[in-house]
């Protein structure tokens, strides 16, 4: 058999898998196929090891060679699988199954046998290079360990706050050593417990091999309530983990330091609430705007501290029934998928949000609004996207291209864009556009700002 023929039969094996998948309780445990097909370290991660480990030369060329035949061996037995599947896609064709069931099992039994070939090979890996340390380097050898996990399974979060890590946010800050030092107690403590939180979330994703391949064989399709809810619980419970450790560790640092780390980490787990307003960088560019009076621009600060205050409040709000509503939105899709499947219509499920967004840009829309009244129409016009906020009937004309010079065209040369017809219609539109007005007839840019 050719290599384009193997390669379409493997093809075909695999899509009958992913079949099969699909149609069980598995929806969310995909990550099986990509577990299988590839390798869970990879020659990059050899500098992480050397940094994480403190290696010398001496052990940094040893542990190369592990990587070098880690992955050969990945990809021997990798490559035996695939044959394995391509025998058993050969048979198919052949004997054409009467049942999923006796398509599915062969499958199934060689995709479970080198998941287990391959767990057995990412544990030697790690075994063989803890084998090498020094005294001093073991003692890294757990924190080292819960990075790794973390660094390669932090973004299979699904809640907002679920795929934040602190040690991320902590490089990004800056911080003193003295600081460091503070928080380093904290910072131990989250990572035991993110690190144990996470294990257990991924350890029900996955699922048991075992019993999932007999699920898929069985035809038992669709997630119970009950296993969704474990799913979520655990999701929730790593979110809850970052949430807790960002008030934790903030309250170590000095005021300046903590609002910082407090901020930046909100804004990796929430972005949605925790990114600038537009009516926040409108009164912080009005602010900075050093053509303005000194008396102008100390009521603009004051105007942008009370907005801050009362935006805090209301973010404080939206965090709050995000947390609370988020697994319930997520919870919902799930048996919602399910009840389609079976032929119903599941039950709205209302965003709480909502309104709160809303009441958000209300307020960034009256801040604005405030703002313009300290500043005269040409100065509020200065300010970058400040247009958005005004009515159509107070915007003043847009600009105009002037008349050609005399003499840019000396030929007297004519530029022909097509028929006249067209032309004329071209021309019409433009002019249209020229003084604000869009394919319905309306002004632009009188569209008020959302917050």
């Amino acid at each position: 058999m050719s290599f384009i023929q193997k390669y379409r039969v493997l093809t075909t094996t695999t899509v009958m898998v992913c079949a099969g998948l699909f149609s069980s309780n598995a929806q969310g445990q995909m990550e099986y196929m990509a577990e299988a097909m590839q390798p869970e370290y990879f020659s990059r991660d050899l500098v992480v090891f050397a940094e994480g480990l403190n290696l010398d030369d001496t052990q940094e060329v040893i542990v190369e060679a592990m990587f070098d035949s880690y992955e050969e061996d990945f990809e021997m037995g990798w490559a035996n699988t695939q044959e394995r599947l391509n025998s058993i896609a050969d048979e198919i064709r052949e004997k054409q199954p009467a049942t999923s069931r006796e398509t599915l099992e062969p499958v199934l039994n060689v995709l479970g046998d080198w998941l287990e070939e391959k767990r057995m090979l990412d544990v030697g890996l790690l075994e063989n290079v803890n084998a090498i340390l020094i005294d001093d380097q073991r003692v890294l050898w757990p924190s080292f360990i819960r990075k790794l996990y973390r660094e390669k399974h932090i973004s299979r979060g699904r809640l907002s706050g679920e795929s934040v890590d602190l040690f991320q946010t902590i490089r990004d800050s800056a911080l003193s050593p003295a600081a460091e030092t503070a928080i380093a107690a904290g910072l131990e403590e989250y990572d035991v417990a993110l690190d144990s939180a996470m294990r257990k979330r991924d350890d029900i994703l996955r699922g048991n091999p075992k019993k999932l391949f007999d699920d898929i064989l069985n035809g038992n399709v669709g997630r119970n309530e009950a296993m969704v809810d474990e799913i979520i619980k655990a999701r929730k419970n790593v979110r809850d983990i970052n949430d807790r450790y960002i008030e934790i560790i903030s309250s170590s640092l000095s005021e300046g330091d903590s609002e910082d780390f407090r901020i930046r980490s909100l804004k990796r787990g929430y972005p949605r609430i925790f990114r600038r307003t537009p009516a926040e960088r409108l009164l912080r560019q009005a602010a900075e705007n050093q053509n303005y009076g000194a008396e102008v621009i100390a009521q603009i600060l004051q105007l942008e501290g009370a907005y801050l205050i009362e935006l805090a409040e209301i973010n404080h709000q939206i965090l709050t029934t995000t947390r609370s509503h988020e697994p319930e939105m997520h919870k919902h899709r799930e048996v919602a998928g399910q009840i389609r499947k079976n032929g119903g219509t599941p039950e709205k499920l209302e965003d709480p949000t909502r309104e709160l967004y809303k009441e958000r840009e209300e307020l960034g829309n009256r801040y604005i609004e405030m703002l313009r009244a300290l500043l005269s129409g040409e100065q509020f016009l200065e300010l970058d996207g400040a247009r958005r906020w005004i009515p159509r009937d107070e915007l003043p004309a847009m600009p105009t291209q002037g008349e050609p010079k005399a003499g840019a065209n000396p030929e007297g040369l004519e530029l022909s864009t097509g028929g006249g017809a067209a032309n004329k219609n071209s021309n019409s539109k433009a002019a249209n556009e020229r003084n604000g007005i869009g394919k319905d007839g309306r002004g632009r840019g009188g569209l008020r700002g959302g917050d």
